[in-house]
């Protein structure tokens, strides 16, 4: 039989136990969460379109030579 171990849950366990766990659901959690979201989103789409502009201009040095 098959024992999974689990150091994550043993290390969660513990920081509990130690008062090291907060819950973020105050307004400024929420509001800072929502603004960090926004921000991976823009970066996320200027990421996609420098990569989709790289592969056309690579596209383009390959069939140009």
């Amino acid at each position: 039989m098959i024992k999974k171990i689990s150091k994550t849950a043993v290390i969660n366990a513990k920081l509990e136990q130690e008062g090291k766990v907060t819950t973020l659901d105050k307004k400024e959690h929420i509001d800072a969460i929502i603004i960090m979201k926004k921000q991976l989103e823009a970066v996320r789409r200027e990421y996609l379109i420098k990569d989709r502009e790289s592969q056309i201009s690579a596209a383009r040095v390959i069939l140009t030579m």
